[in-house]
């Protein structure tokens, strides 16, 4: 057994790492900087200030490099910039909402056998660029939403009280106390919201509303989704049966819940987990469930294992109840802004883009052009929940009187 001095000698406290690292020669910083990732590349500058003005200094060559790190696929979105200058941070982060765009236009895609359509642009086809661009900027103002309750979610509580009486409570009443501080939080977070939203240009209303309404195809409760293997929708009273339709309303809770996490929460499930996990497919899913339930006494296990439709009851029905209201409330104000500014419906509904693209496409394969390359066909796009008992009885029902027809039918004839 080594004596206590030798085994104090042989560990290297955490500054002297830090002092190492700090001393890395410039050309092999810039060379680890080069590979990171973006989201690491953006934690990287926050570790010291040496390292910020490195990044900062070097960013026309550590910023393409990054880029392909990140995006190892995309040539078109990484066309190169008409001048070097143009290569800096914030067009690194603007790579993300734009990929996030990139990914919903091109996963959207429904097969329409009758009339050979595809809903759905390939992320390497050029065609898709203005649908792209309209997108990326309604991820923005979802980033911008969800950066506001961030911000005050991190603001300590005497910061979001009222009133002293309201901080009285912490020692009368702690549980008064803490969803007090609970709503007045969501109230501040409301109306910061509904200011931002009356600053946003009409353009930029619309983008909003148009990428919406396409992130709200990603949440399925399809019949093919029957199982254990598929978690129910908890969040709202009919399980998911008109799920994509309160989505985008705002009459849903997960609708308070996206607005919360903002891209994040699909930027990490599309792309920045790794796609071969068995976790990656259903982060969504999970993590909205696990928020759903908060701190309350009943575990997600058990509610789901004893989960029945017809009895759905809300684990914490006062705290949802407001953040439901709240969600309705912003979804409501962007919605009636977007009236506002157009009464065209084709200005804010994605369908007019990809059934000209089908168009095109035909043309393309009577002409021989070659389809665009497909880069994203590895994406977990859906976020997958059980399919709601009473849809999957009435397809029951459906598919067993169709099944009697096809039988019962020579027989009638002969």
């Amino acid at each position: 057994m080594l004596p206590l001095t030798r085994k104090r000698s042989t560990l290297v406290p955490a500054s002297r790492d830090r002092r190492w690292f700090d001393e890395l020669p410039e050309d092999v910083l810039i060379l680890i900087c080069c590979h990171c990732r973006i989201d690491e590349l953006l934690n990287l500058r926050l570790t010291n200030l040496r390292t910020r003005r490195l990044i900062t200094e070097y960013i026309a060559t550590i910023a393409p490099s990054s880029a392909r790190s990140t995006f190892p696929t995309s040539d078109l979105l990484l066309t190169r910039p008409e001048s070097p200058s143009q290569y800096t941070v914030p067009w690194l982060k603007s790579l993300i909402p734009r990929h996030l765009a990139a990914i919903l236009v091109d996963r959207h895609r429904f097969a329409h056998d009758f009339a050979e359509q595809r809903y759905g642009i390939p992320a390497e086809d050029p065609y898709g660029d203005a649908l792209r661009a309209r997108i990326a900027n309604g991820w923005c103002v979802l980033r911008r939403l969800s950066n506001i309750s961030q911000e005050i979610y991190g603001l300590r509580a005497r910061c979001v009280l009222k009133s002293t009486t309201d901080r009285a409570w912490k020692f009368v009443h702690p549980s008064r106390f803490k969803f007090e501080v609970f709503r007045q939080r969501e109230e501040l977070i409301l109306t910061k919201r509904l200011e931002y939203i009356k600053g946003l240009s009409d353009e930029m209303v619309k983008d909003y509303k148009l990428m919406f309404m396409l992130l709200s195809s990603a949440f399925r409760t399809s019949i093919s989704n029957y199982g254990d293997d598929y978690k129910p929708w908890i969040f709202d009273w009919g399980c998911g049966i008109d799920g994509q339709r309160l989505l985008r309303r705002g009459n849903s809770w997960l609708t308070w819940f996206v607005l919360y996490e903002g891209p994040d929460l699909f930027w990490n499930q599309w792309w920045s987990l790794c796609p071969d996990r068995p976790q990656t497919k259903n982060h969504i899913r999970d993590r909205s469930i696990e928020a759903w339930f908060g701190k309350s006494k009943i575990t997600s296990e058990d509610f789901i294992s004893q989960f029945l439709p017809k009895e759905w009851n809300d684990v914490n029905e006062k705290w949802h109840g407001i953040q439901r209201d709240n969600a309705f409330k912003i979804q409501k104000a962007l919605d009636e802004r977007a009236m506002a500014a157009s009464t065209d419906f084709t200005a804010v509904n994605p369908i007019m883009y990809f059934t000209q693209y089908a168009e095109c496409r035909q043309l393309r394969e009577m002409s021989g052009t070659p389809p665009a390359v497909e880069t994203l066909s590895h994406v977990p796009f859906h976020i997958d929940f059980r399919c709601p008992e009473e849809l999957f009885q009435k397809f029951c029902v459906f598919r067993e009187g169709r099944s009697n027809v096809i039988t019962s039918g020579p027989r009638n004839n002969a």
